[in-house]
């Protein structure tokens, strides 16, 4: 036991420009650098935080009292909008310019409605329904017998869905010597990306407090290994027309793809939640097209709604628990699309093309956003 003691260390660093509060679009970085000789555990990154929700953003007291939420399925990372990873000694390794909407696809795909209850999803505050999110957004009120009580703030522990926390958790872990001192970077969501509501407006806001990154260490490997990360690549492009033809390149070999959707006019407006997964209006066929590695052209067209949520749960590798159904796609909600490919797709000088056949016109566009999955070997 004495040798396992001091093998483990626990870090918390606080953001470089350390704030009181940090509220909309701030850009809070945080340094993780686990010292010479030590390598950074597998998925053991954390960022927390205080959260308050306001009525008036302009206004620190103005604590919500009325109809104002965050989405039930991302809890904290509602106030995430752009996650970034940086190692000092290679470079740029992953950017997620759209890290909420990929948070929601993840938990529609992977969590069904009561595994918000499990402790690892009730730290991030997430939650079964929109009203529990509605009460916790006007704080924590301490149970008592007497008196009035004090509203506290609630507050998360989340794991960032980032490439330090997609690591084969097989390995001993990410040495420094590899990957230098990492800088963790985000981007906090616009305040009606964030909250939404019958009583939202462009008056309401959010503050974040204590922010802090927490990460555990432990000495290098005598064995040098490989660490194999997943990568996540996004892009967000307009369905304007009933033909639509969306093309892209992905500077990366890829595994697969998911696709979600959202009506233009529902999307950074007040009342709507803005990281809704919604359906795209009269769709009758989606069709992938690419080449393979043989440079071959492959099409896959998909006309059956079961088959396009099935392989969008293929593609993101789902288990037996998510929020995917016919019904929901009925009440237009938890719809996406995707495809796992047969083989490791090189996107780099390859066109990756999605055509969707539907009822959209010009006068409601749909917003649609792609994430490509991908592997880093460090």
């Amino acid at each position: 036991m004495t040798d396992l003691m001091p093998r483990v260390r626990y870090h918390s660093v606080k953001p470089q420009s350390e704030q009181d509060t940090y509220t909309s679009s701030n850009k809070p970085g945080f340094l993780i650098s686990v010292g010479s000789g030590r390598s950074l555990v597998p998925n053991s990154v954390r960022i927390l935080a205080d959260v308050r929700v306001l009525s008036d953003s302009s206004v620190s007291t103005s604590r919500s009292t009325e109809m104002r939420c965050f989405d039930r399925n991302l809890g904290g990372h509602a106030f995430i909008d752009t996650i970034n990873v940086n190692f000092s000694n290679l470079g740029s390794i992953e950017e997620n310019t759209n890290y909420a909407r990929y948070v929601g696809m993840d938990a529609i795909a992977s969590k069904n409605e009561y595994d918000m209850l499990n402790s690892s999803n009730a730290c991030e505050l997430r939650g079964v329904t929109q009203k529990f999110m509605t009460d916790l957004a006007q704080g924590i009120a301490p149970a008592l017998t007497t008196g009035t009580p004090v509203i506290e703030d609630a507050d998360f522990s989340l794991k960032p869905l980032c490439c330090l926390n997609k690591m084969d958790p097989r390995v001993n872990g990410l040495p420094m010597a590899r990957s230098g001192i990492i800088r963790l970077n985000i981007v906090l969501a616009d305040n009606l990306d964030a909250i939404f509501g019958q009583k939202a407006d462009v008056n309401c806001g959010y503050e974040l407090r204590n922010l802090r990154c927490h990460f555990k260490s432990v000495p290098d490997s005598k064995t040098p290994e490989e660490v194999t990360m997943g990568v996540v690549y996004d892009f967000k492009s307009n369905v304007l027309s009933n033909e639509a033809t969306i093309s892209t390149n992905v500077s990366a070999m890829c595994d697969s793809v998911a696709i979600n959707f959202i009506q233009n006019q529902h999307e950074s407006v007040p009342v709507y939640n803005s990281n809704k997964m919604e359906n795209v209006q009269g769709l009758e066929q989606i069709q992938y097209l690419f080449n393979s590695q043989s440079n071959s052209l492959v099409t896959y067209p998909i006309l059956d709604r079961t088959e396009m949520l099935q392989r969008f749960l293929e593609a993101m590798e789902a288990g037996g628990h998510n929020q995917v159904s016919i019904d929901k796609y009925r009440a237009n909600a938890g719809f996406a699309v995707g495809l796992k490919f047969d083989e490791q797709i090189d996107l780099r000088n390859n066109v990756f093309t999605l055509q969707l056949a539907s009822t959209v016109d010009q006068n409601y566009p749909v917003n649609c956003f792609m994430y490509f999955f991908s592997r880093r070997v460090v």
